[in-house]
């Protein structure tokens, strides 16, 4: 349950960042995308009363599930989706999409943290220097996981819908990068 706890802890505090910064409605699930994998274990990880208990001690992650649950009941209700004729990706294409989904979230968070960061304390440049380098590393691995896509028996609909999702994710996070760095060379 503390695993889940701290899931749950870190859509809460992003969920107060975004309220803070003007951000609702499906712009807050365009900005949580990189959440879901979490959320998805906290969904299937957890009782009933666990997760009645996770939406009471955190609301930010109350209100981000309900917009989540919200989101897929007028998903179904439609009668027709871009995605219905796009077939499933093979195992380890998915587990590629989770891994790069659970890394975004993470520099999406950790770079937010490092933003809200006391600049004067000494071990912040430190944290800085390892969150580049995975961000490095996770746009290597975006990179690398398209052309997969690109080369593979997937739809070219496939591709694009995986594109559309990706990139708006990747921008906000190289813009998010951008400012840490500002404030880095400021300090």
């Amino acid at each position: 349950m503390q695993e889940f706890r701290r899931m749950a802890a870190a859509m809460d505090l992003r969920i107060q960042q975004l309220t803070a910064e003007g951000v609702h409605g499906l712009a807050v699930i365009e900005r949580m995308v990189g959440h879901l994998p979490d959320l998805h274990r906290i969904w299937v990880g957890t009782s009933d009363h666990q997760l009645a208990t996770l939406c009471n001690d955190f609301p930010g992650f109350s209100r981000y599930a309900s917009l989540m649950e919200e989101a897929a009941d007028a998903e179904r209700r439609k009668a027709s989706r871009p995605y219905d004729d796009v077939p499933e990706l093979h195992d380890s294409l998915k587990d590629a999409m989770a891994a790069l989904l659970v890394t975004a979230a993470t520099l999406e968070r950790s770079y937010q943290e490092a933003l809200d960061a006391d600049k004067s304390s000494p071990e912040w440049r430190l944290p800085m220097n390892e969150l580049n380098k995975l961000h490095r590393k996770w746009v290597t691995e975006l990179e690398h996981f398209t052309s997969i896509l690109k080369r593979s028996d997937v739809p070219k609909k496939t591709v694009d819908i995986f594109v559309d999702a990706f990139d708006p994710m990747a921008k906000r996070i190289a813009q998010m990068q951008n400012r840490a760095m500002t404030v880095t060379n400021k300090v």
